[in-house]
């Protein structure tokens, strides 16, 4: 191939994509690899006619020991004689057991929002190709994506991450090389068969090209371009379903209709933007995923959680909660007050005051009406030190104006508490009796009357 032809091709992919405006400082990933040297050349090439600053940037991963030492020297040497900065850094590769492939790829994103900050870059290119796209879109196939999957390598991310030789086959690339006398490295892992990516390009792809259609790479490369249009308009269907929806740093909760109402289409990719909300990520889910949640969101009885990778789904009643796997409830906590004052649990303020009533009030039958708030108990019959404490599975009292006592349990479900607020729901204890409950009030036989002199009066005040 021509070494302008290539060239050309690869401008005419950065302006259709608007890659990189005139004076961004761009950042180039570069392995030592075909791809990303060829990305390098090409790019330094056309660096004066675009108006854009190089800076090459390389991450030593440590895999392959003295060869991986031996690509970092390659690359800053190359760096340094076409005359443009570079970066490296060498990571440490995790304990055996973990996802290796998934690791590096997280190690490789993280290197380039580091330096995107630290060098104050607009953008990163990447050598990915249309050899990769294709592969991508294959490998998600197998693994049973969702549609949105299908648009697997974007030209252009949000993050600023861009590929240029996104149109350009790994085989083209290599013609180039060869003919302008560019020598590249092999990275021997990529031999390794038992990486299901490394056998689709070398037996499956090839298999396909062979015996169905020449044009294979060319065909799923064209699915993804045609996926990632069709996700563009998607998202705009979703920027309309989330307008009015509250969705903050995880956990959050939403109401089941968000999911269940919409075409199912449209549900699973908003299972999709919450999914990603909640674990800072999309990397990680799969059509499985989404599933699940769809099915947990659509079920008649309003209950259940769903564990995924670095999220927990969790429904009560109409809500779902999304939250970070990794976070640990806290078990319930006590503390207590010895007399009237302010207690801090949970997050909330509650204040226990005294008051007193120099003559009673005439009763008016009821006279649970007196009390309508649940907020008065009668000093006379409580006992400090007062124990203020979380709910526990178990716990019942006869609240004011109830005639029998009742399970916490039960009060939670006629007032529709969703499940994850009751273990932080406090209660306040008198002689190992409970004498008050958040919303529900004041216990039957601690509760002042009209006839009550000395009352306490709990209240939650704001902050």
């Amino acid at each position: 191939m021509k070494f302008s032809m290539l060239l050309e091709r690869v401008a005419g992919t950065i302006l259709r994509y608007s890659m990189l405006p005139p004076g961004t400082r761009v950042g180039v990933a570069v392995s030592g690899g075909a791809d990303s040297l060829c990305l390098l050349h090409v790019l330094h090439a056309l660096s004066g006619r675009l108006s854009i600053e190089l800076h090459v940037m390389h991450l030593n991963h440590s895999l392959r020991g003295g060869e991986s030492d031996e690509d970092e020297r390659e690359v800053l040497a190359l760096a340094g004689r076409l005359g443009l900065p570079a970066l490296s850094e060498r990571w440490r590769p995790p304990a055996a057991g973990e996802n290796l492939e998934q690791a590096a790829r997280e190690a490789r994103y993280a290197f380039f929002m580091r330096a995107m900050q630290d060098h104050s870059l607009q953008r990163v290119a990447t050598g990915h190709t249309l050899s990769d796209q294709a592969e991508t879109v294959l490998f998600r196939m197998l693994r049973g994506t969702a549609p949105a999957g299908l648009a697997a390598i974007r030209p252009v991310t949000s993050e600023g991450i861009v590929r240029p030789l996104i149109e350009i086959s790994r085989d083209e690339v290599r013609t180039w090389l060869t003919a302008q006398g560019i020598p590249w490295r092999e990275d021997s892992t990529n031999q390794d068969l038992s990486l299901a990516r490394n056998r689709i390009r070398s037996e499956v792809l090839p298999m396909l090209s062979a015996v169905f259609n020449p044009g294979a790479e060319e065909a799923l490369a064209r699915l993804a371009s045609l996926s990632a249009e069709d996700e563009d308009y998607w998202d705009r269907l979703l920027d309309a379903q989330f307008e009015g929806v509250h969705v903050a740093k995880p956990p959050f909760v939403v109401d089941t209709s968000l999911i269940v109402a919409p075409h199912p289409a449209l549900a699973r990719r908003i299972i999709r933007r919450l999914l990603s909300h909640a674990a800072a990520s999309s990397r990680r889910f799969t059509q499985q995923h989404i599933e699940a949640v769809w099915e947990l969101a659509s079920r008649v009885q309003g209950s259940g959680r769903v564990l995924l990778p670095r999220v927990e789904v969790q429904r009560s009643f109409q809500q779902l909660r999304f939250s970070t796997s990794s976070t640990q409830r806290v078990s319930p906590v006590e503390t207590s007050l010895c007399g009237p004052g302010t207690v801090t649990i949970f997050g909330r303020h509650l204040e226990v005051s005294e008051e007193k009533r120099l003559v009673p009030v005439e009763a008016t039958p009821p006279d649970c009406r007196y009390n309508e708030t649940g907020e008065l108990l009668d000093a006379d019959r409580v006992v400090f030190p007062l124990l203020i404490r979380g709910w526990k599975p178990g716990d019942a009292y006869q609240p004011h104006g109830f005639g029998s006592e009742v399970r916490l349990k039960d009060l939670f479900g006629l007032a529709r508490i969703p499940s994850w607020d009751r273990h932080d729901w406090p209660i306040i204890e008198s002689g190992e009796r409970i004498v008050w409950c958040r919303r529900f009030g004041s216990a039957s036989w601690a509760a002042a009357g009209s006839a009550t002199l000395r009352r306490l009066r709990v209240r939650e005040l704001s902050d």
